[in-house]
């Protein structure tokens, strides 16, 4: 990997003769250097680049507590300096909120979201879902405390897990009135519990561009299966041609 200190993205995997760009959204508690076996089996014209939220991989000294306004300015100030090319953004779980709302406001030619609920839309009561009800049920799927934010004696990485579904709660009301222009994949995984598969259709509401969905086999961390993760480099890959026909064109 190719970091810089302090920022917010890397080169995970640079290209000798790039043509197109992938920018990977890790998911909650994760950095980008658990996705480096993925990116590697793309294409070798493809450069990859990896978000990096604080609290983890080489910003681990950092307190991993940001927001969405915050986090999403720095992505998009670091990728405009990156020069033009194809690019896709990748995100899985809240990563995939992340990119959403980054594609919203960033040069993007196609975006792939894994295993995340479309925004609040999914949920019964989305009024609930930022609520300190709603968060301690989050907290308590992920085998926190209810009051994992302020709670003593967690260990580092249940810390930065904690702010991350902070953050995704934030992120899930977010995105709710986004709408991109570019063509947008979402997938899911049969076993996932925590993604209903009949939420997979919503995320047609973020785009007016061409979509697809795709049932996975397996769970909440398919991309990581050796099957799921064969899936995943297809469609990244079928997503990455695509940005570059249309980017040739435009």
């Amino acid at each position: 990997m190719t970091s810089r200190p302090n920022h917010w993205t890397e080169v995970l995997r640079p290209a000798p003769r790039p043509d197109s760009r992938l920018i990977v959204f890790p998911h909650a508690g994760s950095g980008a250097s658990r996705y480096l076996r993925i990116v590697s089996d793309l294409p070798e014209d493809v450069e990859s680049v990896g978000v990096t939220l604080p609290g983890r991989d080489r910003r681990a000294g950092e307190s991993p507590r940001t927001t969405m306004a915050a986090a999403v300015a720095a992505i998009r100030a670091e990728l405009h300096a990156f020069p033009p090319r194809p690019t896709v953004f990748y995100g899985h779980s809240m990563g995939a909120l992340l990119a959403l709302a980054t594609a919203h406001v960033s040069a993007c030619d196609g975006v792939v979201a894994s295993c995340s609920m479309p925004g609040t839309r999914g949920y019964p009561d989305p009024r609930r879902v930022s609520s300190p009800e709603g968060m301690a049920e989050i907290f308590a799927l992920h085998k926190l405390p209810g009051d994992a934010l302020q709670a003593p004696g967690l260990s580092r990485a249940q810390q930065t897990l904690a702010h991350d579904l902070s953050l995704t709660a934030e992120a899930l009301g977010a995105v709710d009135h986004l709408r991109l222009g570019v063509p947008l994949t979402a997938l899911a995984g049969t076993d996932d519990p925590l993604i209903p598969p009949d939420v997979l259709p919503l995320w047609a509401t973020f785009t007016s561009g061409a979509f697809r969905e795709r049932l996975v086999d397996g769970g909440h961390f398919f991309p990581f299966a050796p099957f799921g993760h064969g899936v995943l480099v297809d469609e990244l890959s079928a997503s990455l041609a695509v940005a570059r026909s249309h980017f040739a064109v435009g």
